[in-house]
């Protein structure tokens, strides 16, 4: 009698381990994701994204790198006019896609938009650009982007 409540007691005990060690992988997890979460569209934006500001001074020569670097790697979705009609633009997430919605300005402020290029997302894709442009690139498209809003 002794050794079978032993036994269930082990297995009691193995089982707690087991749901511990899966609640640790969980919580870990989910604090060593950003700040921001993914709870913005699905987006993984830090909480500083909504007050950062582009370092760059927007000029002519600014604007000018902006829209090469967007033709170069955001044209072939976003489209030459930014409205998300470009060739490799998924018809399904098209209005997400136009940058060109002025009633958006409030929710995609510079840093929004610097980090939502910077970090991508899975669904609908957004290529990550972290690895193939430098952030001062990444500024630049920026700045060239926010004149594509209609006004």
């Amino acid at each position: 009698m002794i050794k079978h409540v032993e036994i269930k007691r082990r297995w009691l005990v193995a089982a707690l381990a087991v749901w511990v060690g899966a609640l640790v992988v969980t919580v870990s997890a989910t604090s060593a994701a950003p700040q921001g979460g993914r709870g913005n569209g699905g987006w993984a934006l830090p909480p500083e994204a909504q007050t950062e500001k582009n370092p760059l001074t927007v000029n002519d020569a600014v604007l000018a790198g902006g829209k090469k670097v967007y033709e170069q790697k955001c044209q072939r979705c976003h489209g030459k006019t930014g409205k998300g009609d470009g060739p490799d633009a998924e018809a399904k997430n098209q209005g997400d896609m136009d940058l060109t919605v002025a009633a958006r300005a409030a929710r995609n402020p510079d840093g929004v938009v610097f980090y939502k290029i910077w970090v991508g997302r899975q669904s609908p894709k957004m290529p990550a650009m972290s690895e193939e442009l430098t952030k001062q690139q990444v500024w630049a498209v920026v700045a060239y982007t926010q004149t594509l809003r209609a006004k």
